[in-house]
């Protein structure tokens, strides 16, 4: 009797445990816009990177009390790159407008500090990896067989913002790549296509 008295408190143990660590767990849609336009000019050419955004779903596992966890997302990215020619004069013109369809898999630490409730401060960082999916090849004859993008890149988000009503977080997003975006077989040319200097982007997400 007493042993099926401490099976029974223990059974009820996990499911109370369970329904606490399940309620941890959220869905949402993530969205993300570039703030910054990142360029750089070299020689004769230069790459102007426009803002590009990235939407999709996410998965937030939060421990239970310490309010300590991991997101994980899977987002449609979608970049732009204008290519433009510089002449003795400084007159810059576009030969080229580039736009590159990927998917981005960002996995974040994430750290939730309680201020005035509702509202929550959020602090986030972790690896991504970027899977191309398709984009325009380039047709301008300086670049079309010395540049190639690349089917793989990685990096490192940082991240910080606000949750509010524990429904919807705002924040900023600072990604450092970590390869190049681009297969340079001209030396000239492999700085401005490779650019790693960071990125600012404007995050939102929407758990339900």
């Amino acid at each position: 009797m007493k042993s099926k008295k401490l099976w029974m408190t223990g059974l009820l143990a996990i499911l109370m445990m369970g329904g606490t660590v399940s309620a941890q767990v959220r869905f949402g849609i993530r969205g993300e816009v570039g703030i910054n336009q990142p360029s750089f000019t070299r020689d004769l050419y230069s790459v102007e990177n426009m803002n590009d955004f990235k939407v999709g779903p996410t998965l937030e596992f939060m421990l239970p009390v310490v309010d300590f966890g991991i997101e994980g997302s899977v987002l449609y990215s979608n970049e732009k790159m204008n290519v433009k020619t510089v002449s003795e004069q400084g007159i810059k013109t576009i030969v080229e407008d580039i736009s590159s369809h990927s998917i981005d898999v960002p996995v974040n630490l994430k750290y939730k500090i309680g201020l005035i409730s509702p509202v929550k401060v959020f602090l986030a960082a972790g690896p991504y990896a970027n899977f191309r999916l398709a984009g325009d090849d380039f047709e301008y004859e300086a670049f079309m067989d010395k540049v190639e993008a690349k089917k793989f890149q990685a990096g490192i988000n940082l991240g910080a913002g606000l949750e509010l009503i524990n429904r919807v977080a705002v924040g900023f997003n600072y990604r450092m790549k970590l390869t190049d975006d681009y297969a340079v077989n001209e030396p000239a040319l492999e700085d401005i296509f490779n650019q790693k200097d960071g990125i600012w982007s404007v995050t939102a997400t929407l758990f339900f």
